[in-house]
């Protein structure tokens, strides 16, 4: 085979390998533009039903002692709007998201998640703070998000 035809050949290789790269990097910058869209999108959205939701679990923590079923029906709804939004939202924000998701639903013996029922009154109303502060920290996500 001829010198100049083997040269080509590497030639491919390497811009095949630089083209994998290119490709790869691209994919990554695609899901990033997307996913700031969405959060863009959807965020103010399910900032407003978040915020419901905490006014109305304030308020269902206010009468715990006579009926505990909706402050634990208003966890649940809070569960799943944060579930949503997870997935659109930057690293640090959704790790805040899993530690507050994993707070809610502690732990037995490291492996059994305790069920929401089991909630006392005190522990209710620190998860109500906590939630206060997540979706305080999701609203500036959301002014921050405007300047991107």
């Amino acid at each position: 085979m001829p010198e100049w035809l083997t040269d080509l050949n590497k030639l491919g290789s390497l811009s095949s390998i630089l083209g994998l790269i290119v490709t790869l990097f691209l994919l990554y910058e695609a899901r990033k533009i997307r996913n700031s869209f969405l959060r863009r999108a959807r965020l103010p959205e399910v900032n407003r039903e978040l915020s419901k939701s905490t006014s109305l679990l304030s308020e269902n923590l206010k009468k715990w002692n006579s009926d505990k079923n909706p402050s634990l029906e208003t966890f649940s709804t809070i569960k799943a709007l944060l579930e949503n939004i997870r997935e659109k939202l930057p690293s640090d924000e959704k790790r805040k998201i899993d530690e507050y998701l994993s707070n809610l639903h502690p732990k037995k013996f490291w492996i059994i998640n305790n069920p929401l029922s089991e909630l006392t009154e005190d522990e209710a109303w620190s998860r109500y703070t906590e939630l206060s502060g997540l979706v305080t920290s999701l609203q500036q996500l959301a002014k921050d998000s405007k300047w991107d």
